[in-house]
């Protein structure tokens, strides 16, 4: 039963993310848009861990690969993830799965949080380096650069969250419960 409660939330945070994607800004000087993504990813590391974190993450990606409109401006298919994005992508898979691990319990949600930003700073600036044939000091100028301190509120904003959700003892034990 508690497998099926996390499956559950583990689907609802696939379409948290879907919404996160289509509240999308475009900036001028980045290939990158802004986004909500990042919330509902960090969020799900957090509140699900790593498996369930990973799992959502996981189908939001599929959803995007097999075409569905659910990439950041409404994107699909192989080309958004072979593009300037594609790294922003793997670092959403690769985040929750490294936050899971950190936030065994409550005491590291803070590092768990500033480990998902970099993974997914780093592997961003990384493949947008690669697929744009850049110096990576170019590629975090205009990929990761505008947008740290926007992911540095959007994680004091989880912390907040997952803080009150997890003040309901029940949501705590079946969250924390891996």
């Amino acid at each position: 039963m508690k497998n099926i409660k996390k499956i559950t939330f583990s689907s609802l945070f696939i379409i948290l993310i879907i919404i996160g994607s289509y509240i999308s800004i475009p900036l001028p000087f980045s290939p990158v848009p802004l986004t909500l993504q990042v919330f509902f990813v960090l969020l799900s590391g957090i509140l699900l861990g790593s498996y369930y974190g990973f799992l959502s993450v996981l189908g939001y990606i599929i959803l995007g690969l097999l075409g569905f409109p659910v990439f950041a401006g409404g994107q699909s298919g192989f080309s958004v993830f072979l593009g300037p994005n594609g790294g922003f992508l793997l670092g959403f898979l690769i985040a929750p799965l490294l936050m899971g691990i950190v936030r065994k319990n409550q005491t590291f949600i803070i590092p768990s949080i500033l480990l998902g930003i970099f993974i997914i700073h780093l592997l961003g600036v990384l493949y947008l380096s690669f697929i744009l044939s850049i110096p990576i000091s170019k590629a975090f100028y205009i990929g990761s650069l505008p947008f740290v301190a926007v992911d540095l509120i959007k994680g004091s904003l989880v912390y907040i969250f997952s803080l009150l959700i997890l003040k309901n003892k029940e949501l705590k034990t079946l969250l924390f419960s891996d």
